[in-house]
């Protein structure tokens, strides 16, 4: 438990420097960072009433990113141009506008990594992040978005992927995800290098070895698994073997009927 806990942290600790890093926020990514915390609905009403009032007084010249689909963005870019919607702040417009707000900048970060990485394609994460669809639905990409973070972050931290390992993975994820709803409990499967995985065996302490063998095709297919262990698979062959260093081996032969 204190190793899995350990490596969890580890993967926590990547992912927030990952966020971190960024250094190009526009105006309404900053007033994100600021306006996660507010504690109140007046709270954030009072927040983009200040702005929008300071922003039609010219007080402030706030720059937007190109492409940014929030409500705010769209009013701050209409005022470049000297007319500026009017909009009520009542009822749940305000709690939608930060959520829009948030949404961006979470798509803003995964897409950064991604193509920072060198692991995606603006074009291939054009489903992710598009804003023609509602809100329910841009949450549930964000959230595929970050599921696909944890894997790679999690392949590089704890099993040490390179490069090589990690795009053709990232693809694998992609593609899934561009098809199916999040589920993170799906098991995502990618073909590695012997060398890899020697190098991976040689730095753990593995408990246990698997492996599947199958034969045959239809009703005449076999399975056979083999698996080795440094535990026993009954506790009274512990006793015979104290002080020995042990593997136990165990053969299954499934065949299908």
């Amino acid at each position: 438990m204190e190793k899995i806990k350990c490596d969890t942290e580890a993967v926590d600790s990547s992912i927030k420097s990952i966020f971190s890093e960024r250094g190009d926020l526009d105006f309404a990514e900053q007033l994100w960072c600021k306006m996660k915390c507010v504690s109140s609905y007046q709270e954030l009403i009072a927040c983009f009433t200040l702005v929008l009032e300071s922003r039609e007084c010219g007080e402030i010249q706030p720059w937007i990113h190109h492409g940014s689909g929030s409500l705010l963005s769209k009013l701050i870019q209409q005022s470049y141009h000297g007319k500026m919607e009017a909009v009520s702040l009542t009822g749940i417009t305000p709690v939608q506008m930060l959520l829009e707000i948030g949404l961006d900048k979470m798509k803003k970060d995964y897409v950064s990594f991604f193509i920072g990485q060198e692991l995606a394609t603006l074009t291939s994460l054009d489903c992710f992040i598009s804003t023609s669809v509602d809100l329910q639905e841009q949450v549930h990409c964000v959230q595929k978005l970050h599921h696909m973070l944890e894997i790679m972050v999690s392949c590089t931290v704890l099993l040490q992927f390179k490069h090589e390992s990690l795009f053709p993975w990232t693809q694998i994820c992609i593609k899934y995800y561009r098809e199916n709803p999040l589920d993170e409990k799906h098991v995502f499967q990618l073909p590695v290098s012997s060398a890899l995985v020697k190098t991976f065996c040689q730095d753990s302490h593995l408990e246990v070895w698997k492996v599947d063998i199958s034969s045959g095709h239809g009703p005449k297919e076999v399975k056979t698994t083999w698996q080795v262990s440094t535990n026993p698979p009954v506790e009274h062959m512990m006793s015979n073997n104290t002080g020995k260093e042990c593997l136990w081996q165990n053969e299954i032969i499934k065949a299908d009927a």
